[in-house]
């Protein structure tokens, strides 16, 4: 071997432990901390602890949804594989159901090694004694007590309050969106739809972690560290649970909403949507019959009906839109005209019925509105036109979302010329804004659809003296020792419309209940009241077939009542609908007459004399260890052509 060989295979192997030197400071001296994390993660697991949900509770600390122990069959995924025919071996010590083992393959899917997969929930006080019996027989399962979500009302604030669920594959994604997935754990429970969903933060509290040294094997050695789990805070809601239930009860078995504000605050007393759903249903999954009994019911009780189904708002329209002709200047309250009982556009021979069949004559604004003339405002919705009527009902909030502390709402419909031309783009002739549609709007037909929650917000700024207060169902946030740590803020704005002009619309309406079609509900009233009944078309009407429309309820006008009490200074305004009820006057409006009794009448402090509700106090957490159409008294209106009705 020649010398310059010899000397190149020193120079190689030199320069080799040069190389192997540096990368062994480069590891050592500069990537020790994330080695040795790496090295500490080998050896060791976090296993997070679960803070216990937020209560939320009426404006009288009656608990509305509220946490309860349970107990539950659970294993770790690092178990799975050493534990066959899972289902097969507990069978005989459990009720294992086909949903149960559906919710288990999910929860496995996406579980970490110390993810807890919930095998059955709910256990009965038979099944944990045989499972703890057994437990030699798979002691990789593990029976466990936990604190799970429950709402002790039922259905009665499905579509308020909400649900929670398991988070799901679209909420983790949600959540790695906002940076908050590591507060979860893969089987933990979300806030689904509702108050539960809008103020997760709040409720949800703070996940806990406990650092633990595992052997070989995975199993647990000793812990090495703990942050315990924050809890969530306490909601209390503007809601009175003893107003809420009788507009429950008021409905009876009729679908529709009631939707009760404070106008001085704009606290949300009552918010009824009915049909409704159980909402202790959708915690751990809902079964397929459930799911298939709710999706497939005529009645659609998942439909939150209150904020998200729209209406024709038919004559409680009226009021807004006679306030509105004055806001503008575009009439003034002493303009009268003849009420022959029908109305004609002008070098037309299309006549418009009215409620009246023989007219009112010579009337003025208040009495169109008492009366509920159709006449009289097909002719005001003729005159102002479209962009005066979009211009001067904006102010109310009509066809606007209110703001609503709730995840979702519906902007309703408050037409304009722009939104036709999109609507109709294809149709060159219904996409222009014609005479008739103006006519039809006037007296809340058309294409005007509304919620009730706009309703009731649009009414109760009448109420207030054109003073704009978001609705809001929270009051306040208060901890577990029960200090109040946030107040709900009031904020207001001031319609630019006279006080004389919403002052002659509040007394019209107070007329409306002595003297107008509401008149039926004033015998024996101890407050002012105020108020507008409105009849709905569900279907148009033509000359033969005004019977058509009574052969089944599902073709019956719908029933409106807005009102407010009492007159000086209100301190409830409502908007209710009572589905295919037919005349306002004969459905809806006695249940406001039935509801302002009560809340300005009843008992100072209703729910507090019931034993069945439970109240909240800071220290009860449960904690764990480990009318006709002809008889001149209905205002619902309508055109002898049925394609007025929308």
């Amino acid at each position: 071997m020649s010398k310059s060989r010899i000397i190149a295979a020193y120079i190689f192997v030199f320069f080799s432990f040069i190389l192997l030197f540096t990368r062994y400071a480069y590891l050592q001296l500069f990537n020790h901390n994330v080695f040795l994390q790496q090295s500490i993660d080998n050896y060791s697991s976090i296993v997070p602890s679960q803070p216990i949900r937020g209560t939320i509770v009426d404006r009288n600390s009656v608990i509305l949804a509220d946490n309860q122990a349970a107990y539950a069959l659970a294993v770790l995924p690092k178990d799975v594989k050493r534990f066959q025919n899972i289902f097969s071996k507990i069978s005989k010590y459990a009720n294992i159901t086909e949903l149960d083992k559906k919710k288990y393959k999910v929860q496995l899917q996406k579980a970490k090694n110390y993810d807890w997969i919930v095998i059955k929930d709910d256990l009965s006080n038979v099944e944990i004694a045989n499972l703890t019996a057994h437990n030699y027989e798979f002691p990789e399962l593990l029976v466990f007590a936990h604190i799970k979500r429950i709402y002790p009302f039922d259905e009665l604030y499905s579509h308020s309050i909400g649900y929670v669920g398991r988070v799901s594959l679209q909420d983790k994604n949600k959540l790695i969106k906002s940076g908050r997935v590591r507060d979860y754990t893969a089987n933990d429970y979300i806030g689904k739809s509702g108050l539960e969903q809008y103020y997760e933060k709040t409720l949800r509290g703070q996940l806990g972690r406990k650092t633990i040294q595992t052997d070989a094997t995975g199993n647990e050695v000793r812990l090495l560290n703990n942050t315990a789990a924050v809890d969530g805070y306490t909601l209390k809601l503007t809601v009175d649970n003893a107003l809420q239930k009788l507009a429950w009860n008021l409905l009876g078995e009729r679908k529709g909403a009631v939707v009760a504000i404070n106008p001085q605050t704009g606290g949300i007393l009552a918010f009824v949507s009915k049909p409704g759903f159980d909402p202790n249903w959708f915690i751990d999954g809902i079964s397929l019959d459930d799911w298939s009994d709710l999706s497939q019911n005529p009645g659609n009780p998942l439909l939150n009906r209150a904020a998200q189904g729209t209406y024709p708002p038919g004559s409680t329209f009226k009021p807004f839109l006679a306030l509105a002709s004055l806001y503008l200047g575009f009439r003034t309250p002493n303009y009268t005209m003849n009420d022959p009982g029908y109305f004609v556009i002008p070098g037309s021979s299309r006549h418009y019925r009215d409620s009246y069949p023989y007219g009112l004559g010579m009337i003025n604004m208040k009495t169109a509105l008492i009366k509920s003339s159709d006449a009289y405002f097909y002719k005001l919705g003729l005159d102002m036109g479209v962009d005066r009527i979009h211009k001067g009902l904006s102010i109310f909030g009509l066809g606007s979302k209110t703001g609503i502390d709730l995840p979702i709402e519906n902007t309703g419909l408050l037409p304009s010329r722009e939104w036709k031309a999109k609507r109709f783009a294809n149709d060159e002739y219904q996409k222009n804004w014609l005479p008739a549609d103006s006519v039809s709007v006037g007296i809340g037909q058309g294409f005007n659809n509304y919620t009730p929650l706009q309703m009731a917000h649009a009414v109760s700024i009448i109420a207030n003296g054109g003073i704009n207060i978001k609705p809001h169902f929270l009051d306040q946030v208060i901890d577990e020792n029960g200090k109040v740590i946030e107040s709900y803020t009031v904020s207001s704005t001031k319609l630019p419309i006279k006080a004389a002009d919403i002052n002659f619309i509040r007394e019209a309406m107070h007329q409306v209940i002595l003297q107008g079609t509401a008149r039926g509900i004033s015998s024996g009233l101890k407050y002012d009241m105020a108020g507008k009944t409105g009849t709905a078309q569900v279907v148009g009407l033509s000359a033969n077939s005004r019977q058509a429309k009574f052969s089944g309820s599902q073709f019956k006008d719908h029933s409106w009542f807005i009102a407010f009490a009492p007159m000086e200074k209100p301190t409830i305004a409502a908007a209710i609908i009572v589905e295919n009820g037919g005349w306002g006057a004969g459905a809806a409006a006695p249940i406001a007459r039935s509801l302002f009794d009560f809340y300005l009448l009843g008992p100072e402090n209703p729910a507090q004399t019931d034993g069945q509700y439970k109240k909240f106090t800071p220290t009860a957490s449960v904690k764990v260890d480990t009318d006709d159409d002809d008889s001149g008294d209905d205002d619902s209106g309508g055109s002898d052509d049925s394609s007025d009705a929308q």
